[in-house]
């Protein structure tokens, strides 16, 4: 049977980060320790699993990608495709396989079984495995100080792995420990200790102890285990029960980042393997109803693919977020007065603009290889009509040619817009709003990048597009 395992792998956490103390001092209370990340008020789970993508499918031939399976609890439809966006803005093939794996915690890495499943049976198949999540908590609470906001993405296929799948191990255990209704917004827990010792403890001790048997190994034969880490300490304990010492155990990242969800796992194996070297054995365990359990062997195949937007890198180029208020506002918690424009876009006009919209493409003229965004039937160079192809531009980068910061056209609690024009190095000239920017650092020549972002909710559907940002992690992982 062919070697099925990990091409690539990928990581987004968000550019704004809140420090637990400002959270706890909205309600007269003492914060816990660390940060939290926390998506910008045009960001979602859609959104920030494209930016985990992107960091990942760099390294494969985009057109031998062959499935998507989108996971997360905090999606932004209760019925539509996300995988299906994520795939459009990545620019992948038509002819693909795209999944939703929704509704559990487990999700991600379930979806890693079904794609490793599908390589199995057919070598030809490479399929890029996201988790995403957002989740809010409700407020004054003490998960509202440890959810923190990420998505992860592997791809898995049976050539050039940088890591391979060894044993996979599934258990399910019924269990109402953590949950969210439908139509509710905020994340439900049950008592603590019952959670812990008859849900997290039994079926993750279950699961592992089971995959150590079924490949005969010891915890000591590990170089790092990945464990799901519900607050800051009962993965410890687990690891000890489980006769893993806390120097094989990967920081699971609360202290940064928080409680991610369906990401957890999968941005902890991202960090693990941006350090990892050829013949390291990993363990990777994931809770929810049950538990998930694998066993990987790292590959010399490694060395070539160093994320290039690395864990570190992103954690080092972030921004304090100071204001609860907004953070309120930010997540839909409390919104501000709704928008007073009228504009019902057309999902008909959506879906012929997808190139634009979605994936990004401009034209190239046949005759004199001028460039143009948006694609234009006319080159205004040397004047052919439909001789064009199209390209994709989302990977480039671009120098602010010009700028202005409107004070008064945002929202209420994000009241300044940038509005930039842009030449990338191409002689493309771009028009585009700005975000994740400070704007006493907006400057001419300033360095840009494009990011995936949500635009509005006009129509009563998302209405996603790519907006400017300034480069937040250099080649070689400088910020």
């Amino acid at each position: 049977m062919n070697k099925v395992g990990i091409m690539a792998a990928g990581a987004y956490i968000p550019y704004f980060y809140i420090d637990r103390d400002t959270i706890a001092g909205a309600w007269n209370k003492k914060g816990m320790r660390g940060v939290s990340s926390m998506k910008n008020d045009d960001e979602d789970s859609v959104t920030m699993a494209v930016e985990a993508a992107r960091s990942c499918i760099r390294f494969v031939d985009h057109e031998r990608i062959t499935g998507v399976f989108f996971s997360s609890v905090s999606a932004p439809y209760e019925e539509k495709s996300h995988a299906g966006i994520v795939a459009a803005a990545c620019d992948l093939p038509r002819t693909l396989n795209t999944a939703d794996v929704m509704g559990s915690l487990r999700g991600g890495t379930g979806a890693v079984k079904l794609a490793a499943d599908a390589a199995c049976v057919n070598p030809k198949e490479q399929s890029l495995v996201i988790a995403s999540d957002c989740r809010n908590a409700y407020p004054n609470s003490r998960k509202e100080q440890l959810l923190g906001d990420a998505a992860a993405a592997v791809i898995i296929g049976s050539e050039n792995l940088i890591a391979t799948i060894d044993e996979y191990v599934a258990v399910s255990d019924e269990i109402v420990d953590v949950w969210r209704n439908s139509g509710e917004r905020f994340v439900n827990w049950g008592e603590s200790r019952f959670i812990l010792d008859e849900g997290y403890t039994r079926s993750l001790s279950f699961a592992v102890n089971e995959l150590l048997s079924k490949i005969e190994m010891q915890p000591s034969d590990f170089d790092k285990v990945i464990l799901p880490a519900p607050d800051l300490r009962e993965y410890l304990r687990l690891a000890k029960r489980l006769g893993f010492s806390p120097e094989q155990v990967q920081d699971p990242l609360l202290l940064e980042v928080g409680d991610c969800g369906t990401a957890q796992v999968l941005l902890l194996l991202a960090a693990v393997l941006e350090r990892a070297r050829p013949g390291d054995r990993l363990l990777i365990a994931n809770y929810a109803n049950g538990a998930d359990a694998m066993a990987l062997t790292v590959t010399e195949e490694i060395l070539k693919k160093r994320a290039v937007t690395s864990v570190e890198a992103l954690l080092s180029a972030r921004r304090e977020f100071k204001e609860y208020s907004r953070f309120l506002s930010y997540r839909e918690i409390c919104p501000t007065v709704e928008s007073v424009y009228n504009l019902k876009p057309s999902n008909a006009q959506t879906w012929r603009e997808q190139d634009t919209f979605l994936r990004f493409k401009g034209s190239k003229c046949k005759r004199c290889k001028t460039e143009i965004f948006p694609a234009n039937r006319v080159c205004h160079n040397c004047g052919s009509i439909d001789e064009y192809e199209l390209v994709n531009l989302s990977d480039r980068t671009a120098a602010v040619y010009t700028f202005t910061l409107d004070e008064l056209a945002g929202s209420d609690d994000d009241p300044v817009v940038g509005q930039v024009c842009a030449n990338d190095e191409f002689g493309v000239r771009y028009y585009n709003t700005m975000t994740d920017f400070d704007p006493d650092e907006v400057a001419v020549g300033m360095e840009l990048e494009f990011t995936f972002r949500k635009m509005n909710e006009l129509g009563n559907f998302k209405n996603y597009y790519w907006k400017f940002m300034p480069v937040r992690v250099k080649e070689g992982g400088k910020t």
